[in-house]
């Protein structure tokens, strides 16, 4: 019978539901944060290093690691340069359905102005129902969605059910890509200031690489309609930091909710998550980056990374390879 893996666990895997969730024999070593110097000595021996984050600082400690498997689909935190050529590095999904209900709960309520209207009416006001001009439908409105991945293709499903107009907008555009992903229009990243223009609402759903870094800039928000809102559920990075407080707060656009951020706390302290006072503006929504925090996401991912540490025991190919280990 095969030795159990070792796997080393560096987050959210301390939680007792997923230990119980993973039937392959494995023999699990916590690391007390995800800094070097509380990582790198628990590598040595170690199959699996089940994390967010790997650095320089560990590479030499990981000798007999096999495989780098992120708790989630992000891989940011990965320096991929550090990684030596015999390691494998997956992700895991599972969080689409959960990432698209909460782009939709921001959708209609920008789109309602729910937050304020809330607000109003507690305090007695009842000029929404008597002096505002009544809300529109989403119904034939049109959703730009960045980014036709696990989470994007959800959200333009999802859309069309709405029956809206979906432009999806990706690095291999086409009218192939169009019809697989059920979008109206399928445009490349070179021509998103082209059709931004045309959106009511822009979903930002593409991972953090240096090709998307910034793809949003003062550029693009000031070619989208006043009327417009942006909703970000994929990292902060991707949208410039000031030029979107900047159109928030002069109402160069209408609203945007925010879930993915520009600064994190470390362990336990209360921070703004950006330089910027955003929780000053009415016309945001802030989320602490939950948008795919269900129960059924984590359950989701602990079944695919159970199955991925019973591939590797068993010496079978991963899923949701991100990085392939040289033989």
């Amino acid at each position: 019978m095969a030795r159990p893996l070792r796997v080393v666990l560096g987050e959210w895997q301390k939680d007792d539901a997923f230990r119980r969730a993973i039937t392959t024999p494995v023999e699990f070593v916590v690391a007390r944060t995800l800094r070097d110097e509380d990582v790198a000595p628990l590598l040595h021996g170690a199959d699996v290093l089940l994390s967010r984050a790997f650095t320089p600082g560990m590479t030499a400690a990981a000798d007999s690691l096999r495989l780098i498997h992120t708790p989630g689909a992000g891989t940011n935190w990965i320096e991929f340069d550090a990684i030596p050529n015999h390691i494998a590095v997956c992700n895991v999904f599972g969080h689409e359905v959960s990432i698209t209900e909460y782009v939709f709960m921001a959708i209609l309520a920008l789109n309602r102005d729910l937050r304020n209207m809330d607000a109003r009416f507690r305090a007695g006001d009842w000029s929404d129902r008597k002096s505002r001009l009544p809300g529109t439908e989403i119904r034939g409105q049109t959703l730009l969605v960045l980014g036709l991945g696990h989470i994007g293709a959800e959200v333009a499903r999802v859309g069309k059910a709405f029956g809206m107009r979906v432009i999806g907008v990706t690095r291999n555009a086409g009218p192939e890509r169009a019809i697989a992903a059920g979008v109206d229009e399928c445009r490349s990243f070179e021509q998103l200031v082209d059709v931004i223009p045309h959106a009511d609402f822009v979903v930002v759903a593409v991972p953090l690489d240096a090709a998307t870094t910034g793809l949003i800039g003062e550029r693009e928000l000031a070619a989208m309609k006043q009327t417009g809102f942006l909703i970000n559920v994929a990292r902060g990075e991707v949208v410039a930091e000031e030029p979107l407080f900047v159109a928030l707060r002069n109402r160069r656009i209408a609203g945007a909710a925010i879930d993915v951020w520009y600064r994190y706390p470390d362990g336990a302290e209360s921070l703004y998550p950006s330089a910027f006072p955003f929780h000053e503006l009415d016309n945001v929504l802030m989320t602490p980056h939950i948008a795919g925090w269900t129960r059924e996401t984590f359950q989701h991912r602990w079944v695919a990374i159970d199955e991925n540490l019973r591939r590797l025991s068993a010496g079978e190919p991963l899923l949701n390879v991100v990085k392939v280990a040289a033989r």
